[in-house]
């Protein structure tokens, strides 16, 4: 397949995906004629700085996806590093093959990808949600994807549902795209450009423009917690995650602080489980989220609580979020710190009512065997009047 700059670009390539994933690889770009190259059979997606084509290459009559990223709204070195880590993150079974083919044709930057069939998951995921088990399969695949990444000291910055890309109907094969935004964890960073306001992290809301912030893994932890919430659910919990402006946001949060008991109304239908994932993943702080392996934990339980059998009628109250479970000291802690909460609050509103709130054993013992006595004292003199 044609497309490269020279042999030497192939040779450099191959041998630096053994080497350090750090050093973006510069090499000179050959100018192609695209239609000479290829015959583009139409575009698959079009965004803010490039569009996405299904092409076939006409030497080797092998199908592809080019991205074509425009240079008036990119620079070079932007492309060089997008191409660099699509290239070198793709053996990852979880993340989209990238060619060693790159070049320059009708004013934009191009690389090679592989042909996903069906499409993203934006695409599949419709009102009402995908069914529980494949939302387990995303979230497994996604988790493993962004674990190499983060285990490489890399953050994606941009998981949303546009950039995970469909291999099989049923959602068991999924591949994480669009390296873009990918930056080295640890350095400055601006804001994400076109991207989906409700999948941006607290943090990030609050940067004000043109400011910097440092790249964590954390946002990608948060923005896994939107994917899985909008593939449950078919839309976003909510519209910006600012406690000021966006009141959906500001009962999560309240509740997510345990500063309230109440569970926000769209997290009502997921399982204490799933609540206890969505908590950890989604804490307002960066530094206090759970890493992107806890997923794992969660697989095996219920997530739905409208299913037979998820979950048990003390489960589904909405004033507590209690599930006893001794999987670790965080859980227990969880739950005691409900229900006293609870106690306290049931205490008070029986006091209100004039009620004794609290029961002094010895004195009940005492009141239950003077009942005793008096009916047998009131048996025996009716038995002497017979």
């Amino acid at each position: 397949m044609t497309g490269y700059s020279s042999n030497s670009f192939k040779m450099r390539g191959e041998r630096g995906r053994e080497g350090g994933l750090h050093r973006i690889q510069e090499v000179e770009l050959e100018d192609l004629e695209l239609a000479k190259e290829y015959d583009v059979e139409r575009t698959l997606g079009e965004g803010c700085f490039a569009k996405i084509l299904l092409a076939t290459h006409r030497k080797t009559n092998t199908s592809v996806v080019l991205k074509a990223i425009h240079t008036e709204l990119s620079t070079i070195k932007d492309f060089y590093r997008e191409f660099h880590y699509s290239y070198h993150l793709s053996p990852h079974p979880n993340i989209l093959s990238s060619y060693p083919v790159a070049f320059k044709a009708d004013g934009c930057f191009v690389f090679a990808q592989e042909y996903a069939p069906f499409g993203d998951l934006a695409g599949i995921v419709k009102a009402g949600g995908v069914p529980e088990e494949s939302c387990k399969k995303v979230a497994q695949q996604l988790g493993s994807a962004l674990e190499f990444l983060h285990s490489k000291q890399l953050v994606h910055r941009d998981i949303k549902l546009e950039n995970i890309l469909v291999f099989s109907g049923d959602l068991s094969k999924i591949k994480l795209c669009d390296f873009g935004e990918t930056r080295k964890e640890g350095v400055l960073v601006s804001k994400v450009r076109c991207t989906w306001h409700p999948f941006l992290p607290p943090e990030v809301c609050e940067v004000v423009r043109n400011e910097r912030f440092i790249c964590r893994t954390g946002s990608d932890c948060w923005q896994v917690g939107i994917v899985l919430f909008v593939c449950l659910t078919g839309c976003p919990p909510w519209q910006s995650a600012d406690i000021t402006s966006d009141s959906d946001y500001s009962n999560f949060a309240k509740w997510q602080k345990r500063r309230t008991t109440k569970i926000p109304t769209q997290f009502k239908k997921f399982t204490p489980r799933l609540l206890r994932m969505f908590r950890r993943l989604m804490d307002h702080k960066p530094e206090k989220r759970a890493p992107i392996t806890e997923i794992c934990k969660y697989l095996k339980d219920s997530w739905l609580i409208d299913k037979p059998g998820n979950a048990s009628p003390v489960e589904r109250k909405d004033s507590t979020n209690l599930y006893i479970n001794n999987e670790d000291d965080d859980e227990e802690e969880d739950a005691h710190h409900v229900v006293d909460e609870s106690k306290t609050r049931l205490k008070k509103l029986l006091s209100s009512y004039g009620l004794e709130t609290t029961i002094d054993q010895k004195a009940m013992t005492s009141r239950i065997w003077e009942w005793v006595l008096s009916c047998e004292t009131t048996a025996d003199t009716n038995l002497e009047g017979i």
